[in-house]
């Protein structure tokens, strides 16, 4: 796709995947790409691989780059393949979103660099993505969790790179509606604010957001579909109750439980979780009946 047709399909709902692993603790390709089969068909936008869901911080660059080539297997247009590659230097974040274009991403989601904190101010950070920008044929979406790494990019810093042509997007994932609709005012026309907290999903797409990067989305995908779809044909009550559907999943899975909480769900839900890789750990059963309750309170009555 190119880069105008990359842009014009980042909206809507993406799960950003998780990485199954088999027993000696390796990626599980096959049920990997099982999962992804499985999303064929519900409405979804496309999939991110290697984000914070996915466990990034725990593949080795050759196992991000393996589920790359295994997803675009599975994904195609119009639906978007969308590659974590963000690391803390300039130069090896873009060495490997070239070699994530090489194996077929769509568009890169880049990572705040975040270990000299005290040295990441909006100059470092404007520079960095900028230079990103500037040197990959492919576009740049700006990942913001500050909750993770400390680095609260500000509405100027964002506003500024907003207006670079190849810097397209943002995926915030802070759960601050405020600061989602002060984006929105802010930033430069076209450029796509996705949300990555299912919380203020409907309150973000009320306010112009192009939709959000889930982690419910990846066992609850028709769910979270539902939203978007309802708001995006008018039908603003029947969004705002599928919304609330989807609170339980949030405050009962995502927010106490994390990545193994989701691994969970997807279990409990026919998908393929298992483990997290540790230092990660699994959960126990009481965990897992809380999560299974969770996702009985937010389908009782749905016909998905």
């Amino acid at each position: 796709m190119t880069r105008k047709e990359v842009v014009a399909n980042l909206t809507g709902i993406f799960p950003p995947v998780v990485t199954p692993f088999n027993r000696n603790g390796a990626v599980d390709e096959a049920r990997f790409r099982a999962n992804l089969q499985r999303y064929n068909g519900v409405g979804l936008a496309g999939i991110v691989v290697a984000g914070s869901t996915g466990e990034a911080p725990y593949l080795n660059e050759r196992e991000r780059l393996r589920l790359v080539e295994v997803a675009r297997e599975v994904v195609r247009p119009p639906e978007l393949l969308i590659a974590g590659t963000g690391l803390e230097s300039t130069a090896e974040t873009l060495r490997l979103s070239r070699e994530a274009i090489e194996r077929g991403a769509d568009a890169l989601l880049i990572l705040t660099p975040n270990y000299y904190k005290s040295r990441m101010d909006a100059v470092a950070q404007v520079t960095h993505y900028r230079r990103l920008g500037d040197k990959l044929r492919r576009p740049v979406i700006i990942y913001r969790i500050p909750q993770f790494t400390g680095i609260h990019l500000e509405l100027e810093t964002i506003k500024a790179l907003s207006r670079h042509p190849n810097i397209v997007g943002i995926k915030d994932s802070l759960g601050d509606i405020k600061f989602v609709r002060s984006i929105l005012r802010e930033v430069a026309p076209g450029f796509r604010v996705l949300v990555g907290s299912v919380q203020i999903l409907f309150e973000s797409l009320r306010a112009g957001a192009a939709g959000g990067v889930l982690g419910q989305a990846a066992f609850a995908p028709e769910l979270c579909v539902g939203v978007f779809e309802a708001f995006r044909s008018g039908q603003l009550r029947t969004a705002a109750q599928l919304q609330q559907r989807l609170m339980p999943l949030a405050h009962k899975i995502g927010v106490p439980y994390g990545v193994a909480g989701i691994k969970a769900a997807m279990d409990l839900s026919g998908y393929h979780g298992g483990d997290p890789r540790p230092p990660l750990l699994q959960l126990d059963s009481t965990a897992r009946k809380t999560i299974a309750a969770a996702l009985k309170e937010a389908r009782t009555g749905l016909d998905f």
